[in-house]
């Protein structure tokens, strides 16, 4: 009975997040926009939490903020949806599943192209890449109609098909995205989480981003979150169908907005040693780090926040690049962050930053709860509510703001009540899906 359950709230949200995914790709064309300065401070900004610091570990946090871009054309889409349809999804998921992807490729236009990519224990090409036409969707509804639910999951296999289709498509610039959905753990092919990221990162290194949906319970979700992470797009968690319409909304919904794609953050330490980045993998290249970023919709913010040691006033160097959607021109902007020391915790006290605090305290929750729930797993709830619990004191202690100070309460709340009340499953799954999202 609990199978069967877990299975209709799997259709249930693949069917919803086809909806709000094809809801997402349409917006009201107008006229393209004043290009976007290629050196611009207001973009890129780095700060720590004081403007006076005592030299040792510290939090730098970044902002990357968008422009917003009014009247602006939709960009065109090249969209290849790759669908599990391995024996799991047997029944009413493969069902909806089915429903979704017509419903989504009913709502492109001819400026943009579509592909259809299914996988079991080898890939399968359901329809090739091309126009999205009337003669092309209406094929596309016959071919998705005859997809059945047999054998493994070899998630690679979706991948590469999914990659090589995008290669195909007609248009020139644009977004090309590839939407991965999955319900299970990756049985054939290429499985071991490692190597699965490297194939995404691959893919992404030709200017593809890669959104990852996992659906129901039994899904690996540390590989999709490590998916969703290199591949510069986004993960969805949709067994919570409570929530699904929101989250589809607050993420995809403007995915037509998109004015900035195939982001690359570079950070070039001058007087820091640089150690990790919270809830973003992060790359040693030579003499600098790259942490991938997703695309971005014009007027939107997202945060990094890189933990490192500071030993001297000149910090670090950042930079971005990105391409532009709309008229596919290569973008750069770069900015500096240095401080001053002193061994006076007064002086620290004095020039904190509240909005740079309570970024740094975001990132920090959202790191804390990964921990909690490798803790939950190992151990159970009470030591992971531990954790948890001391984090938000120290939130509290270090002046974050009312507003986001409210939402660490809430989500560290939320996550304490998992643990205690969930099922292990939807425990894990949900409270790594809070820190991804926290973490940006």
């Amino acid at each position: 009975m609990v199978a069967i359950a877990a299975r209709a709230r799997s259709a249930f949200a693949i069917a919803a997040a086809g909806s709000a995914i094809a809801a997402g790709l349409l917006l009201q064309q107008g006229s393209p926009a004043c290009p976007l300065p290629s050196e611009t401070s207001t973009v890129l900004r780095a700060k720590l939490t004081s403007t006076k610091i005592v030299a040792g570990d510290q939090d730098i946090a970044v902002t990357i903020q968008m422009p917003s871009v009014s009247e602006m054309a939709r960009p065109p889409l090249s969209l290849v949806v790759v669908l599990d349809r391995s024996g799991s999804m047997h029944g009413e998921p493969l069902a909806n599943a089915k429903r979704a992807a017509a419903s989504l490729i009913d709502k492109l236009d001819p400026k943009d192209a579509f592909a259809i990519v299914t996988y079991s224990d080898s890939d399968q090409l359901v329809l090739a890449m091309d126009r999205a036409t009337a003669a092309h969707k209406a094929e596309a509804r016959e071919a998705i109609d005859q997809i059945y639910d047999d054998g493994g999951t070899c998630t690679s296999c979706g991948i590469d098909r999914g990659a090589a289709e995008m290669t195909r498509s007609p248009i020139t610039g644009g977004i090309q995205r590839m939407v991965l959905i999955s319900d299970g753990q990756a049985n054939e092919g290429v499985w071991d989480r490692d190597e699965l990221v490297a194939l995404a990162q691959t893919t992404t290194a030709h200017g593809v981003s890669i959104s990852t949906v996992g659906v129901g319970l039994d899904f690996d979700e540390q590989t999709m979150i490590r998916l969703g992470e290199v591949g510069r797009g986004h993960y969805y968690f949709v067994e919570d169908t409570a929530n699904l319409d929101q989250m589809f909304a607050s993420e995809l919904a403007s995915l037509g907005d998109t004015i900035a794609t195939d982001l690359h953050l570079i950070v070039e330490p001058h007087a820091a040693e640089l150690m990790f980045a919270y809830g973003y993998p992060m790359t040693r290249v030579g003499d600098h780090f790259e942490i991938p970023v997703a695309d971005m919709r014009a007027g939107e913010a997202r945060k990094v926040v890189i933990h490192g040691r500071v030993a001297a006033a000149d910090v670090a160097r950042f930079s971005l690049t990105w391409r532009r959607t709309y008229d596919n021109t290569a973008m750069h902007t770069a900015t500096t962050l240095a401080t001053e020391l002193t061994t006076d915790p007064a002086e620290v006290a004095a020039t904190r930053d509240a909005d740079v605090t309570s970024s740094v305290e975001e990132a920090r929750t959202a790191r804390v709860l990964e921990d909690a729930t490798k803790v939950y797993e190992q151990y159970g709830a009470e030591p992971a509510k531990r954790l948890i619990e001391r984090q938000l004191s120290s939130a509290r202690s270090h002046g974050v703001n009312r507003v986001q100070l409210e939402n660490l309460e809430r989500v560290s709340n939320d996550a304490v009540h998992s643990f205690e009340a969930a099922p292990a499953e939807q425990a894990t799954k949900a409270n790594r899906t809070r820190a991804y999202e926290l973490a940006r």
